[in-house]
This record gives structure tokens, sequence and C-alpha cells, in this order.
């Protein structure tokens, strides 16, 4: 009994050992790329959950595991060890599983996946019985000894037709038991199904098959050096050009707009010129436009619609004219320790924006150029932030100085802010009409304090805290009896402070929060100063001096605001960008409250996202957001829209439309402002 266990068990071991050492026996060899046509892309590393295609190349290898997918009208054909071949067709994702070879018996294992798309095989005569060669296509499998056949996959059901030779049609699932198609003959099988009825190829079908791969044309296979030889010569061309194109590129880029636009009710022709240059951190764009109407034309100089922009009739008008011809002049970018810019600036910002909250000064562009500028300076310890809306009128700036008395080590940081406005209307001395003088100059003042939390590559958070309150000064007080209290040239507060804290920062790079808790007592607007002021600052001093005469009353009643702000964004794939803000507030006067609402979005699609397309479209509204779906559009809002479809590599076509509300101080009523045109644009550089 001993000597049968022993035999049993020493027969065991060989089989067992026999079995490893023919598994051991397999050796894994590489397929190879022996022809190809149009746009062919390899991921030779699908493993790492990235898609690192490169672009096929012949002689290439292609291990297991790897992937090949083929462009529109694209081709490719991969040869195996044993002279086996599988011509992918266009349009088609396919992957090589295994390829292995005995050295000691000659046995192969080959086995693919065709994810999508059509191919067709040409198998050799199998050298021995345990080999094996098999083409997945969903959840069939066909598996073959020696013939031609093809299988087309498009995702819901595999296609199998057998044009020499025979091929076993299985489930990869055992769901129905294998049927054998031979020569002429084809079935269909749907993902997770069983096979249809086996059938003879039609006529037609069959013509479709022949004329489809007839497309591959019989070259000789180049040797790996040629190929390597000419990929290189091919790739130092491209480094040249490409290296040409980058340093023209980092110092010069040259746009032409020629189109249409609509100022007021009259449709104009508009060529504009914007030459941009880089010099390391320095930058400068010019804006050269000519606007005129069609019977003008470009050489009608004098009657184009903005000639007084070319005129320079005097210093005064000259420089005017000068500064208006640089859309922006630049040095570093936000977050540098030294940023400046010049120019047409549309998103003004001082510290966390409960003062300067994305201003602009580009609101009536292009019916009117302001040239605007920030300087920011941050040293570490201390620094500042400034901005002047219009170099030409002096009329509206502001600054905020900061410092961080610990140092950057400890980046606790304290900030005071103030801003001027003088509003101007710009109809004076007619009856009726603003009187400038009786203009209030409105002023705000306000403290910060932040400190970062956390400061990671993949989360960011900073805890904040804003206080701000407004003052007025009138050179002339109205003439109203109301008004007497008022004293001319005096400085004097309004009744009120804004307070807000909040925490902001940023996730994985391509998230940007910020939520924030407001509390107001009795009056303070947090962002006073945002996109629609230029809209607003006009009729702002009617809402200010019934202001000052209500809190003059004896029967005021104190009042108190509170509400949140949430804002974020997202970037997507580097090609979208969204975001959206929110405000909602309660304002509490005795037993009356009193809703207010805010909002604002903004979408941006970059090129590449969508084949030929563009653009970005922004809405923003600082009031009546309750409202917005009966009346989307009135004082309280700003709509910008620009969408470019790519006609050829430097040609595009450019939609635009823009609607904003301008106050007429004449009238006292918001009229609306719609600028919309076509545009060609050309891309020289």
């Amino acid at each position: 009994m001993k000597k049968i266990i022993i035999y049993i068990l020493t027969f065991l071991f060989t089989l067992s050992f026999g079995l490893l050492y023919a598994q051991e026996d397999m050796v894994e060899k590489p397929a190879y790329i022996t022809y190809l046509s149009g746009s062919v892309e390899v991921d030779l590393t699908p493993d790492n959950n990235i898609g690192d295609f490169e672009l096929a190349e012949l002689d290439m290898e292609i291990y297991a595991g790897s992937i090949i997918r083929t462009g529109q009208d694209a081709l490719c054909e991969i040869t195996m060890p044993d002279e086996s071949t599988i011509k992918i067709s266009s349009g088609s994702v396919f992957q090589v599983e295994k390829v292995s070879i005995s050295k000691k018996t000659g046995k192969t294992l080959q086995r693919f996946n065709l994810l999508f798309g059509k191919l067709k095989a040409k198998v050799q005569k199998l050298t021995t019985t345990d080999s094996e060669f098999e083409i997945v296509s969903g959840t069939s499998l066909a598996g073959v000894r020696g013939t031609v056949y093809g299988v087309f996959y498009d995702g819901l059901k595999s296609n199998v037709l057998v044009f020499e030779g025979s091929v076993n049609l299985e489930s990869v699932t055992a769901a129905f038991q294998p049927v054998t198609l031979t020569s002429g003959q084809m079935s269909f099988v749907p993902k997770d199904g069983v096979p249809e009825p086996v059938m003879d190829i039609p006529e037609d079908v069959l013509q479709d098959w022949e004329s489809e791969f007839k497309k591959f044309v019989e070259e000789p296979v180049k040797k790996v050096e040629e190929v390597k030889e000419e990929v290189k010569e091919e790739v130092a061309k491209k480094e040249v050009a490409e290296k040409g194109k980058s340093v023209l590129k980092e110092f010069l880029r040259l746009n032409a707009y020629v189109g249409t636009v609509t100022i007021g009710d009259q449709v104009y022709a508009r060529w504009i010129f914007t030459p941009q240059l880089n010099f390391g951190k320095f930058g400068m764009g010019l804006y050269l436009p000519a606007i005129f109407t069609p019977d003008v034309g470009i050489f009608g100089f004098k009657d184009w619609q903005n000639h007084d922009e070319w005129d320079f009739r005097n210093l005064g008008d000259g420089f005017h004219d000068f500064i208006i011809k640089f859309y922006y002049l630049s040095w570093g970018v936000p977050g540098d320790p030294v940023y400046a810019k010049a120019g047409s600036i549309d998103n003004f910002f001082l510290g966390h924006g409960f003062i300067v909250d994305n201003y602009s000064n580009m609101i009536y562009f292009p019916e009117e150029i302001t040239v605007g500028m920030q300087l920011n300076i941050d040293a570490g310890r201390a620094g500042f932030e400034t901005m002047i809306a219009d170099f030409s009128r002096l009329q509206l700036f502001g600054a905020r100085l900061f410092a961080r008395p610990v140092g950057t080590d400890f980046p606790l940081a304290f900030g005071v802010t103030g801003f001027y406005d003088r509003p101007k209307p710009d109809v004076i001395s007619i009856p009726g009409t603003i009187d400038e003088k009786q203009l209030p100059h409105i002023l705000i003042f306000g403290a910060d304090a932040d400190f970062p939390l956390l400061n990671l590559d993949v989360f960011s958070l900073k805890l904040y805290a804003d206080a701000a309150k407004l003052a007025y000064i009138y050179q002339e007080v109205p003439t109203t009896p109301e008004m007497e209290v008022v004293e001319p040239g005096s400085f004097e507060f309004v009744k009120g402070l804004g307070i807000g804290i909040g925490l902001m920062g940023k996730i994985a790079k391509i998230v940007n929060y910020r939520f924030e808790y407001r509390y107001i007592f009795n009056y303070y607007e947090p962002g006073m100063i945002d996109s629609l002021w230029e809209n607003r600052r006009l009729a702002y001093q009617q809402e200010l001096q019934e202001l000052i005469i209500a809190q003059n009353q004896p029967t005021y009643e104190d009042t108190t605001s509170s509400g949140f702000l949430l804002e974020g964004g997202v970037i997507l794939f580097k090609k979208l960008e969204l975001g959206l803000g929110y405000e909602n507030y309660k304002r509490v006067v005795g037993t009356t409250k009193e809703p207010v609402q805010k909002g604002n979005l903004y979408v941006s699609v970059y090129e590449g996202l969508i084949p030929k397309v563009y653009g970005e479209f922004s809405y923003d509204r600082t009031d009546n957001l309750d409202n917005v779906f009966k009346k989307p559009f009135d004082e309280n809002t700003v709509l910008e829209a620009n969408v470019v479809y790519q006609l050829a590599p430097m040609i595009g076509l450019q939609f635009s439309y823009n609607r904003t509300f301008q106050y007429d101080d004449e009238t006292g009523d918001y009229e609306p402002i719609d600028s919309f045109g076509i545009t060609t644009v050309f891309t020289f550089f």
C-alpha cells in the first residue's frame, strides 16, 4: 500500500512539474505593425489607466495589453510571430491580449479583443493541436486553426464571416453551445445573447468586405533601422519648424477681425488689428479699430464712426487718442511679487471683493474705450493693490494696503482699503438735468484679515474676514429742504457697517470655492463696486440722497441684513470652465422682511473640446434674481456671448452679442445697449 501511495505521489509530482515547466516554457512575443495608412494611434501602457496614445510607426512592437485605434480613413495591419496577419479597418479599437510561443514545442497562444470596428484575419495553420488563435468581440469568441475570416462589432452585436476554412463561434460567458461556421457562412451574436441561425454570406455583403480590404496596398516591409531613421529625420524637421513657430509665437501674436458691429440702431463694418507682443514678463496688446458704414468704406477716413479716436486734434485729445490704442500693457501675472496692467480691464478686485468685486471698465466697449490701471506689489511682509478705472478722468480709483506681521512663514495678513468715486454726468448745465457740483463724492473704507489654514496641491483653505463703511462729501448740497442737514464740503459717514466672514480655496487645482456669511447693520452693500457699477453710478446719487434723508428722520428705524454668498468654478479636461455665483439676503426693517438675491453664471469652452468651436458666455445679475425668468434682462444685468467657428487653422468666424443698460442722466431712465456682430478672425501668428 505504501508503495502504491509513493508511486501516485511521484506521478503527480512529475505531472505537475511537467505542466509547470510547459507553462514556463511559453515566452511572450510581440506583434509588429506591417502596414499603416492615415492616423493610427497606439497606447502601449493601458494598465496605468491613462489614455497616453502615441502615433503608430511601421515595425513598432506591439506587446500584450496594447491598444490600437484607427482614425477616419485610417488602416493598420499587424503581423504575428507565426506570420498570421490582422487587418484593422478605419474607426476601430483593437487590443492585443496575448501573443506567446513555446520554444520547445512551437505551441502558440494568441488572443485579441475587437472593442469596436472591423477587422479581417488571415491565420496560418497552427503547428500543434493545443495552439490557439482567438478573437473576442463583445461576449462572442471566434477561434480557428487556419483560415481567413472577418469580425465586425458595433458595441451591441458581433458579426462573424468566414471566407476560407472554418471558425468555431463560442461564448466567453458559456451562454450558448459552440457553433461551427464554414467557408461562405456568417452569423450574428448579440451582446450577452445567443447566435442567430447560420446563413450564407449575401453577395452584396461579400463585395463590401472585399472592397473594404482592397484598400490595403501590399508594400515591402521596411527594416526597423530604416523606419527609425526616417522617423528621426521627420521628427527633426518638425522640431525645427515648431521651434521657429514657437519662438515667433513667444514674442508676437497678430489677429485681425473683419466683420460687422451694431452700435445703437446702426450697423457698421468693423476692421480691427490686435497685435500682441511679449518680452519676458512684459506684454503689450494694441487695439487698432476702423468702424465705418459701407457707403463710406475703409478709405473714407474722415467719415469713420470712430474718426475722433484718430484725429489727434490737440495735445489733450491727442494723448487720449494715443493711450486708447493700447488695449493693454502688462508686467507679470496676478500673484507675482510685481503685477501691473494698464488698459481695458474686465476684472478689477481689491482684497476679497467686499468693496471692489469684479468691476469692469469695458462695459460699454466698443462704443467707449477706457484705459485703466492695476498695480499690485507683494514684498512678503507687506504690499499693496491699486486700481484706476479711467486715466483720462480719474473719477474712480482705490487702493488696499496689507501687512503680514510675522512674515510669510506664518501668513496671517491684515489689510485696509480706501476707495473714491466722483460721478460725472454726460449732460451738464441743461435745465432739468443733474448738476455735477450737486453729485456726492463717494468714499468707502474697509479693513480685512485672512489666514491660510491649508495650502496643499490637492486642497487649499483660507479663512478671512471683512468690514466696510460708506461715506460721502457734497460740494454743493441739492436744494431740497430735507437735505439742509448736510453741510457743503463736510465729510459724513452713512449710518451702517458691513461685516463678512468666510472660507475660500481650491480643490485639486481644478475647483475653486468660496462661502461667506454677511451681516449688515443699517446700510452697506458688499461688493458695491461690481461689474454693473458704471450702469448704476449716476442713478446711485438719488439712492444715496434718499438714504441720507431717511436716516435723518426721527422716525427712522434701524435695519439689519444677513445672508450668504456662494461662489464656485470648475475646469474640466483643461478645456471647459464653468462658474456660478449666488447671493441671498434678508433685509429686516421693523417687522418687514425684504429678500435680496443676486447671481452670475459663466461658461468657457476652450479650443479642442468641440471640434472647430470655442467661445464663452456670461450672465451677471446684481438684483431681482427671483424675477429672472419673468424678466431676464433689466438694468441689473449684463449679458455677453462670443462663439468662434474655426473655418481653417488660421481663420475663424466669430459671432458676438452683448447687452447691457446705460443710465440716461437727461431722462432718468435706463436705456438698453445691444452690440452684436459677425466677424472673420485671422490669426497670422
